[in-house]
Protein backbone atom coordinates (compact mmCIF):
# COMPACT_ATOMS: atom_id res chain seq x y z
CA UNK A 1 0.00 0.00 0.00
CA UNK A 2 1.37 3.40 -0.99
CA UNK A 3 2.44 5.78 1.77
CA UNK A 4 0.03 8.50 0.57
CA UNK A 5 -2.89 6.09 0.77
CA UNK A 6 -1.81 4.91 4.24
CA UNK A 7 -1.67 8.52 5.41
CA UNK A 8 -5.14 9.18 3.99
CA UNK A 9 -6.61 6.11 5.69
CA UNK A 10 -4.94 7.08 8.96
CA UNK A 11 -6.39 10.63 8.80
CA UNK A 12 -9.84 9.22 8.05
CA UNK A 13 -9.56 7.03 11.14
CA UNK A 14 -8.62 10.08 13.24
CA UNK A 15 -11.58 12.05 11.85
CA UNK A 16 -13.97 9.25 12.75
CA UNK A 17 -12.71 9.20 16.35
CA UNK A 18 -12.83 13.01 16.55
CA UNK A 19 -16.48 13.06 15.46
CA UNK A 20 -17.46 10.61 18.23
CA UNK A 21 -15.30 11.89 21.11
CA UNK A 22 -17.43 10.75 24.05
CA UNK A 23 -18.18 7.36 22.54
CA UNK A 24 -14.51 6.83 21.76
CA UNK A 25 -13.44 7.87 25.27
CA UNK A 26 -15.87 5.46 26.91
CA UNK A 27 -14.81 2.70 24.54
CA UNK A 28 -11.14 2.93 25.48
CA UNK A 29 -11.72 3.24 29.23
CA UNK A 30 -10.73 -0.40 29.76
CA UNK A 31 -7.55 0.14 27.73
CA UNK A 32 -6.69 3.18 29.87
CA UNK A 33 -7.19 1.21 33.10
CA UNK A 34 -5.08 -1.70 31.86
CA UNK A 35 -2.19 0.47 30.69
CA UNK A 36 -2.40 2.71 33.77
CA UNK A 37 -2.09 -0.37 35.97
CA UNK A 38 0.96 -1.66 34.10
CA UNK A 39 2.83 1.66 34.11
CA UNK A 40 1.88 2.59 37.68
CA UNK A 41 2.66 -0.77 39.26
CA UNK A 42 5.91 -1.27 37.36
CA UNK A 43 7.05 2.23 38.38
CA UNK A 44 6.26 1.66 42.05
CA UNK A 45 7.63 -1.89 42.23
CA UNK A 46 10.69 -0.93 40.17
CA UNK A 47 11.46 1.89 42.57
CA UNK A 48 11.01 -0.37 45.59
CA UNK A 49 13.24 -3.02 44.00
CA UNK A 50 16.00 -0.48 43.40
CA UNK A 51 15.73 0.78 46.99
CA UNK A 52 15.75 -2.76 48.37
CA UNK A 53 18.82 -3.64 46.30
CA UNK A 54 20.58 -0.57 47.71
CA UNK A 55 19.70 -1.68 51.23
CA UNK A 56 21.12 -5.15 50.63
CA UNK A 57 24.28 -3.62 49.22
CA UNK A 58 24.50 -1.25 52.20
CA UNK A 59 24.58 -4.24 54.57
CA UNK A 60 28.06 -4.95 53.28
CA UNK A 61 29.49 -7.99 51.56
CA UNK A 62 29.95 -11.39 53.20
CA UNK A 63 27.28 -10.99 55.87
CA UNK A 64 25.31 -13.91 57.32
CA UNK A 65 22.42 -13.91 59.79
CA UNK A 66 21.63 -16.48 62.48
CA UNK A 67 18.11 -16.44 63.87
CA UNK A 68 15.94 -18.63 66.06
CA UNK A 69 13.40 -18.90 63.23
CA UNK A 70 13.53 -19.07 59.46
CA UNK A 71 12.93 -15.73 57.72
CA UNK A 72 9.33 -15.22 56.70
CA UNK A 73 7.87 -17.34 59.52
CA UNK A 74 4.51 -15.97 60.72
CA UNK A 75 4.53 -16.05 64.53
CA UNK A 76 0.76 -16.51 64.71
CA UNK A 77 0.88 -19.76 62.70
CA UNK A 78 4.10 -21.18 64.08
CA UNK A 79 4.36 -24.98 64.52
CA UNK A 80 4.95 -26.24 68.05
CA UNK A 81 8.46 -27.43 67.17
CA UNK A 82 9.46 -23.88 66.34
CA UNK A 83 7.85 -22.45 69.46
CA UNK A 84 9.95 -24.77 71.63
CA UNK A 85 13.24 -23.77 70.04
CA UNK A 86 15.86 -22.53 72.47
CA UNK A 87 16.75 -18.89 72.06
CA UNK A 88 20.12 -17.87 70.71
CA UNK A 89 22.43 -16.37 73.32
CA UNK A 90 24.75 -13.38 73.50
CA UNK A 91 27.65 -15.74 74.20
CA UNK A 92 27.19 -17.53 70.87
CA UNK A 93 28.36 -14.43 68.98
CA UNK A 94 31.69 -14.55 70.83
CA UNK A 95 31.91 -18.30 70.21
CA UNK A 96 31.50 -17.78 66.45
CA UNK A 97 34.37 -15.29 66.43
CA UNK A 98 36.74 -17.48 68.39
CA UNK A 99 35.97 -20.91 66.91
CA UNK A 100 35.11 -20.28 63.23
CA UNK A 101 38.16 -19.53 61.04
CA UNK A 102 36.04 -17.83 58.35
CA UNK A 103 34.36 -15.39 60.74
CA UNK A 104 35.92 -11.93 61.09
CA UNK A 105 33.41 -10.57 63.63
CA UNK A 106 29.94 -11.26 64.99
CA UNK A 107 27.47 -9.18 66.93
CA UNK A 108 24.26 -10.03 68.73
CA UNK A 109 21.23 -7.88 68.02
CA UNK A 110 18.12 -7.76 70.16
CA UNK A 111 15.19 -5.37 69.80
CA UNK A 112 12.72 -3.84 72.21
CA UNK A 113 9.59 -2.01 71.13
CA UNK A 114 6.09 -1.93 72.52
CA UNK A 115 2.87 -0.33 71.35
CA UNK A 116 0.48 -0.84 74.30
CA UNK A 117 1.43 1.16 76.25
CA UNK A 118 3.82 2.78 73.76
CA UNK A 119 7.52 3.28 74.43
CA UNK A 120 8.41 6.94 74.88
CA UNK A 121 11.72 8.76 74.85
CA UNK A 122 11.87 12.31 76.23
CA UNK A 123 14.16 15.27 76.43
CA UNK A 124 12.75 18.15 78.48
CA UNK A 125 9.32 18.93 76.98
CA UNK A 126 9.96 17.02 73.73
CA UNK A 127 8.87 13.44 73.24
CA UNK A 128 9.07 10.72 70.58
CA UNK A 129 6.81 7.65 70.61
CA UNK A 130 7.86 4.07 69.91
CA UNK A 131 11.54 4.39 69.07
CA UNK A 132 12.93 0.96 68.24
CA UNK A 133 15.58 0.20 70.86
CA UNK A 134 18.35 -2.08 69.60
CA UNK A 135 20.86 -3.81 71.83
CA UNK A 136 24.11 -4.47 69.98
CA UNK A 137 27.79 -5.01 70.66
CA UNK A 138 30.52 -2.45 70.04
CA UNK A 139 31.28 -4.29 66.75
CA UNK A 140 27.85 -3.63 65.25
CA UNK A 141 28.90 -1.02 62.68
CA UNK A 142 31.94 -3.07 61.74
CA UNK A 143 29.73 -6.07 61.00
CA UNK A 144 26.57 -4.46 59.69
CA UNK A 145 27.56 -1.63 57.38
CA UNK A 146 24.06 -0.28 56.65
CA UNK A 147 24.33 2.37 59.37
CA UNK A 148 27.12 4.93 59.67
CA UNK A 149 27.89 7.65 62.18
CA UNK A 150 27.16 11.24 61.20
CA UNK A 151 28.38 12.86 64.41
CA UNK A 152 29.92 11.61 67.64
CA UNK A 153 30.86 7.94 67.93
CA UNK A 154 29.57 4.42 68.58
CA UNK A 155 29.97 2.86 72.01
CA UNK A 156 33.14 0.97 72.95
CA UNK A 157 33.87 -2.52 74.27
CA UNK A 158 34.48 -1.06 77.75
CA UNK A 159 31.10 0.71 77.70
CA UNK A 160 29.43 -2.49 76.56
CA UNK A 161 31.11 -4.63 79.22
CA UNK A 162 30.46 -2.10 82.01
CA UNK A 163 26.82 -1.60 80.99
CA UNK A 164 27.23 2.14 80.51
CA UNK A 165 23.99 4.05 79.96
CA UNK A 166 24.85 5.53 76.57
CA UNK A 167 23.03 5.54 73.24
CA UNK A 168 23.42 6.28 69.55
CA UNK A 169 20.25 7.69 67.97
CA UNK A 170 18.71 7.99 64.50
CA UNK A 171 17.82 11.20 62.69
CA UNK A 172 14.08 10.97 63.43
CA UNK A 173 14.74 10.87 67.17
CA UNK A 174 17.10 13.83 66.78
CA UNK A 175 14.41 15.81 64.95
CA UNK A 176 11.78 15.05 67.60
CA UNK A 177 13.82 15.50 70.79
CA UNK A 178 16.50 17.99 69.84
CA UNK A 179 15.06 20.44 67.28
CA UNK A 180 17.60 23.16 66.59
CA UNK A 181 20.09 22.02 69.26
CA UNK A 182 23.13 19.72 69.34
CA UNK A 183 22.13 16.31 70.82
CA UNK A 184 25.65 15.07 71.66
CA UNK A 185 26.32 14.75 75.39
CA UNK A 186 22.66 15.45 76.21
CA UNK A 187 20.79 13.01 78.47
CA UNK A 188 17.43 11.70 77.25
CA UNK A 189 14.92 9.70 79.27
CA UNK A 190 13.74 6.32 77.95
CA UNK A 191 10.87 5.02 80.11
CA UNK A 192 12.45 6.48 83.25
CA UNK A 193 15.98 5.40 82.34
CA UNK A 194 18.67 8.00 81.60
CA UNK A 195 20.81 7.59 78.48
CA UNK A 196 23.67 9.83 77.39
CA UNK A 197 23.67 10.56 73.65
CA UNK A 198 27.16 9.87 72.30
CA UNK A 199 26.45 9.45 68.57
CA UNK A 200 24.05 10.30 65.74
CA UNK A 201 23.36 7.99 62.79
CA UNK A 202 23.24 9.15 59.19
CA UNK A 203 19.73 9.72 57.88
CA UNK A 204 18.34 6.69 56.01
CA UNK A 205 14.78 7.76 55.08
CA UNK A 206 11.86 5.37 54.71
CA UNK A 207 11.31 2.01 53.07
CA UNK A 208 7.78 0.75 52.33
CA UNK A 209 6.47 3.56 54.50
CA UNK A 210 8.54 2.49 57.54
CA UNK A 211 11.09 4.87 59.00
CA UNK A 212 14.70 3.68 59.17
CA UNK A 213 15.67 6.63 61.37
CA UNK A 214 13.57 5.85 64.43
CA UNK A 215 16.31 3.66 65.95
CA UNK A 216 18.23 3.90 69.19
CA UNK A 217 21.28 1.68 69.74
CA UNK A 218 22.48 0.83 73.24
CA UNK A 219 25.17 -1.65 74.42
CA UNK A 220 24.01 -5.24 74.90
CA UNK A 221 25.09 -5.10 78.54
CA UNK A 222 22.92 -2.04 79.11
CA UNK A 223 20.05 -3.62 77.18
CA UNK A 224 20.12 -6.74 79.39
CA UNK A 225 20.13 -4.53 82.48
CA UNK A 226 17.16 -2.46 81.25
CA UNK A 227 15.11 -5.29 79.70
CA UNK A 228 16.07 -8.64 81.25
CA UNK A 229 13.05 -10.40 79.74
CA UNK A 230 13.87 -9.46 76.15
CA UNK A 231 16.56 -11.91 75.11
CA UNK A 232 15.49 -13.25 71.70
CA UNK A 233 18.81 -12.63 69.98
CA UNK A 234 19.73 -12.56 66.31
CA UNK A 235 23.39 -12.91 65.39
CA UNK A 236 24.92 -10.93 62.53
CA UNK A 237 28.15 -12.44 61.23
CA UNK A 238 30.81 -10.77 59.09
CA UNK A 239 33.03 -13.15 57.13
CA UNK A 240 36.70 -12.57 56.41
CA UNK A 241 37.52 -11.23 52.91
CA UNK A 242 37.91 -14.05 50.42
CA UNK A 243 36.15 -16.62 52.62
CA UNK A 244 34.28 -19.41 50.91
CA UNK A 245 30.61 -18.88 51.69
CA UNK A 246 29.63 -22.56 51.85
CA UNK A 247 32.61 -23.46 54.04
CA UNK A 248 31.76 -20.57 56.37
CA UNK A 249 28.15 -21.74 56.63
CA UNK A 250 29.34 -25.27 57.49
CA UNK A 251 31.63 -23.91 60.22
CA UNK A 252 28.82 -21.86 61.78
CA UNK A 253 26.26 -24.66 61.56
CA UNK A 254 28.61 -27.27 63.04
CA UNK A 255 29.56 -25.00 65.95
CA UNK A 256 25.98 -24.07 66.77
CA UNK A 257 24.75 -27.65 66.52
CA UNK A 258 27.36 -28.68 69.10
CA UNK A 259 26.62 -25.74 71.42
CA UNK A 260 22.86 -26.21 71.14
CA UNK A 261 23.12 -30.02 71.56
CA UNK A 262 21.47 -30.94 68.26
CA UNK A 263 21.77 -34.70 67.75
CA UNK A 264 22.96 -36.31 64.53
CA UNK A 265 20.11 -36.63 62.06
CA UNK A 266 18.02 -33.94 63.75
CA UNK A 267 17.12 -30.69 62.03
CA UNK A 268 18.87 -27.49 63.06
CA UNK A 269 17.05 -25.66 65.84
CA UNK A 270 18.16 -22.34 64.37
CA UNK A 271 18.23 -20.67 60.97
CA UNK A 272 21.28 -19.48 59.04
CA UNK A 273 20.62 -17.29 56.03
CA UNK A 274 22.26 -14.70 53.80
CA UNK A 275 21.26 -11.57 51.94
CA UNK A 276 20.31 -13.77 48.98
CA UNK A 277 17.72 -15.54 51.17
CA UNK A 278 16.20 -12.20 52.15
CA UNK A 279 16.22 -11.14 48.49
CA UNK A 280 14.48 -14.39 47.51
CA UNK A 281 11.66 -13.81 50.01
CA UNK A 282 11.31 -10.26 48.80
CA UNK A 283 11.15 -11.41 45.18
CA UNK A 284 8.31 -13.79 46.10
CA UNK A 285 6.34 -10.83 47.45
CA UNK A 286 6.99 -8.63 44.42
CA UNK A 287 6.27 -11.60 42.14
CA UNK A 288 2.82 -11.89 43.71
CA UNK A 289 2.30 -8.15 43.20
CA UNK A 290 3.29 -8.50 39.54
CA UNK A 291 0.84 -11.37 39.12
CA UNK A 292 -1.99 -9.24 40.52
CA UNK A 293 -0.92 -6.43 38.20
CA UNK A 294 -1.00 -8.72 35.16
CA UNK A 295 -4.47 -10.01 36.06
CA UNK A 296 -5.90 -6.52 36.57
CA UNK A 297 -4.32 -5.11 33.43
CA UNK A 298 -5.38 -8.15 31.37
CA UNK A 299 -8.99 -7.74 32.49
CA UNK A 300 -8.86 -4.04 31.64
CA UNK A 301 -7.37 -4.70 28.20
CA UNK A 302 -9.84 -7.52 27.50
CA UNK A 303 -12.80 -5.32 28.44
CA UNK A 304 -11.34 -2.51 26.37
CA UNK A 305 -10.77 -4.81 23.42
CA UNK A 306 -14.34 -6.11 23.50
CA UNK A 307 -15.58 -2.52 23.71
CA UNK A 308 -13.49 -1.59 20.68
CA UNK A 309 -14.82 -4.53 18.66
CA UNK A 310 -18.38 -3.67 19.64
CA UNK A 311 -18.07 0.00 18.73
CA UNK A 312 -16.36 -0.86 15.45
CA UNK A 313 -19.21 -3.19 14.50
CA UNK A 314 -21.65 -0.38 15.30
CA UNK A 315 -19.52 1.97 13.23
CA UNK A 316 -19.61 -0.43 10.25
CA UNK A 317 -23.43 -0.49 10.46
CA UNK A 318 -23.69 3.28 10.76
CA UNK A 319 -21.36 3.88 7.81
CA UNK A 320 -22.66 1.21 5.46
CA UNK A 321 -23.72 3.76 2.83
CA UNK A 322 -20.32 5.49 3.12
CA UNK A 323 -18.63 2.13 2.50
CA UNK A 324 -20.87 1.50 -0.51
CA UNK A 325 -20.08 4.95 -1.92
CA UNK A 326 -16.34 4.43 -1.50
CA UNK A 327 -16.55 1.02 -3.17
CA UNK A 328 -18.60 2.53 -6.02
CA UNK A 329 -15.92 5.13 -6.80
CA UNK A 330 -13.14 2.54 -6.87
CA UNK A 331 -12.02 1.75 -3.32
CA UNK A 332 -10.90 -1.85 -3.01
CA UNK A 333 -11.96 -4.18 -0.21
CA UNK A 334 -8.39 -4.14 1.18
CA UNK A 335 -8.54 -0.34 1.55
CA UNK A 336 -11.88 -0.56 3.38
CA UNK A 337 -10.46 -3.24 5.65
CA UNK A 338 -7.38 -1.12 6.37
CA UNK A 339 -9.50 1.95 7.12
CA UNK A 340 -11.46 0.23 9.90
CA UNK A 341 -8.45 -1.69 11.17
CA UNK A 342 -6.44 1.55 11.45
CA UNK A 343 -9.36 3.16 13.22
CA UNK A 344 -9.38 0.40 15.84
CA UNK A 345 -5.58 0.64 16.29
CA UNK A 346 -5.67 4.44 16.61
CA UNK A 347 -8.48 4.14 19.14
CA UNK A 348 -6.58 1.71 21.38
CA UNK A 349 -3.28 3.56 20.90
CA UNK A 350 -4.97 6.75 22.10
CA UNK A 351 -6.17 4.82 25.14
CA UNK A 352 -2.64 3.53 25.66
CA UNK A 353 -1.14 7.02 25.55
CA UNK A 354 -3.77 8.31 27.99
CA UNK A 355 -3.09 5.32 30.26
CA UNK A 356 0.67 5.97 30.19
CA UNK A 357 0.23 9.62 31.12
CA UNK A 358 -2.20 8.80 33.93
CA UNK A 359 0.06 5.96 35.11
CA UNK A 360 3.06 8.29 35.37
CA UNK A 361 1.00 10.91 37.22
CA UNK A 362 -0.41 8.24 39.57
CA UNK A 363 3.08 6.88 40.27
CA UNK A 364 4.39 10.34 41.16
CA UNK A 365 1.40 10.98 43.44
CA UNK A 366 1.87 7.62 45.19
CA UNK A 367 5.55 8.39 45.69
CA UNK A 368 4.83 11.85 47.07
CA UNK A 369 2.08 10.65 49.41
CA UNK A 370 3.77 7.52 50.74
CA UNK A 371 7.46 8.28 50.49
CA UNK A 372 7.96 5.18 48.34
CA UNK A 373 10.71 5.41 45.73
CA UNK A 374 9.45 5.60 42.14
CA UNK A 375 11.27 4.48 38.98
CA UNK A 376 9.57 5.31 35.67
CA UNK A 377 10.46 2.44 33.37
CA UNK A 378 10.70 3.22 29.64
CA UNK A 379 10.52 -0.48 28.75
CA UNK A 380 7.20 -0.85 30.57
CA UNK A 381 5.82 2.21 28.75
CA UNK A 382 6.81 0.83 25.36
CA UNK A 383 5.42 -2.61 26.29
CA UNK A 384 2.13 -1.08 27.45
CA UNK A 385 1.73 0.89 24.21
CA UNK A 386 2.58 -2.21 22.19
CA UNK A 387 -0.05 -4.21 24.10
CA UNK A 388 -2.65 -1.49 23.51
CA UNK A 389 -1.86 -1.46 19.79
CA UNK A 390 -2.03 -5.26 19.65
CA UNK A 391 -5.46 -5.21 21.30
CA UNK A 392 -6.69 -2.80 18.63
CA UNK A 393 -5.24 -4.98 15.89
CA UNK A 394 -6.71 -8.21 17.29
CA UNK A 395 -10.18 -6.92 18.12
CA UNK A 396 -10.38 -4.77 15.00
CA UNK A 397 -9.85 -7.62 12.54
CA UNK A 398 -13.42 -8.96 12.62
CA UNK A 399 -15.22 -5.58 12.21
CA UNK A 400 -12.78 -4.60 9.45
CA UNK A 401 -13.40 -7.90 7.64
CA UNK A 402 -17.17 -7.35 7.91
CA UNK A 403 -16.81 -3.90 6.36
CA UNK A 404 -14.61 -5.22 3.54
CA UNK A 405 -17.15 -7.96 2.66
CA UNK A 406 -20.02 -5.52 2.05
CA UNK A 407 -21.29 -5.49 -1.54
CA UNK A 408 -21.25 -1.95 -3.06
CA UNK A 409 -24.81 -2.36 -4.40
CA UNK A 410 -26.24 -3.66 -1.12
CA UNK A 411 -24.36 -1.00 0.85
CA UNK A 412 -25.75 1.86 -1.29
CA UNK A 413 -29.31 0.51 -0.82
CA UNK A 414 -28.87 0.31 2.97
CA UNK A 415 -31.22 2.63 4.92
Amino acid sequence: MKSGLVREIFLMALDSIRVNKLRSALTILGIIIGVLTIVGMVSVIGGINASFAQQLEAMGANVLFVSRYEPGIHLGRMPEELRRRRKLSFAEAAALESACPSVAAATPQVSYFRFLPPVRAKYRANEVENPQVIGASHKYLQVYEEYTIEAGRFFTEVENRNKREVCVIGAEIVDALFPGIQPLNKTLILEGKKLLVIGILNRKGKFLGQSRDNFMFIPTGTFRKFYPGYDDVMLIVKLKPGSNLERAKDEIINLLRVRRKVKAGEKNNFSLFSQETVAGLYNQLTGAAFLVMIIISSIGLLVGGIGVMNIMLVSVKERTREIGLRRAIGARSGEIRSQFLYEAIVLTLAGGIAGVLLGVVLSVLIGAASGLPIAINLVSIIAALAMATSVGLFFGIYPAAQAAKLSPVDALRYE
